[in-house]
């Protein structure tokens, strides 16, 4: 079996109580507590299967019903379900820095990368914007901000 195959499938098990983990066919399965899908150790290893952490589902825990699919993307949508449960109500600064920090503890443990498509602008720009936008209103600031990028 795939080391990296591996690595994802336990990291998603320990993503409690989205998820649980269980030995199935000699191998360390996560289980979805929601809907039974059964994600498994990629088998063989390829080459293509050791750049992308591939991994095996079983929809609703089916047999007939497996496909393989990329490691890092299945644990994105955990990670983002597990963030999203445990974080519920809380300030979307908080969220965001969970997300974060799981996403950086996923990479340490798996050598993969989550799939997070947005860019995660630096806290001091953001909050200089912020604070200019509040005392000189968003039309200078939007002025400001094209002129100095030379539009």
């Amino acid at each position: 079996m795939n080391e990296q195959s591996v690595a994802v499938v336990s990291f998603i098990a320990n993503l409690m109580p989205v998820y649980d983990g269980e030995h199935l066919e000699g191998a360390w399965c996560a289980r979805s507590l929601e809907d039974g899908t059964l994600i498994l150790p990629a088998l063989e290893p390829s080459d293509e299967a050791l750049e992308n952490a591939f991994v095996r589902v079983r929809w609703q825990g089916a047999p007939e019903r497996e496909s393989v699919a990329s490691g890092g993307y299945l644990a994105t949508l955990a990670v983002v379900r597990y963030v999203q449960l445990h974080q519920a109500g809380q300030p979307s600064k908080r969220i965001a820095a969970e997300l974060e920090h799981l996403a950086q503890h996923f990479t340490y443990k798996t050598g993969c990368s989550l799939y997070l498509p947005y860019e995660r602008p630096g806290a001091d720009l953001a909050g200089a914007v912020r604070g200019a936008v509040s005392r000189l209103g968003e039309g200078v600031v939007v002025n400001l901000l094209t002129k100095a990028a030379g539009f």
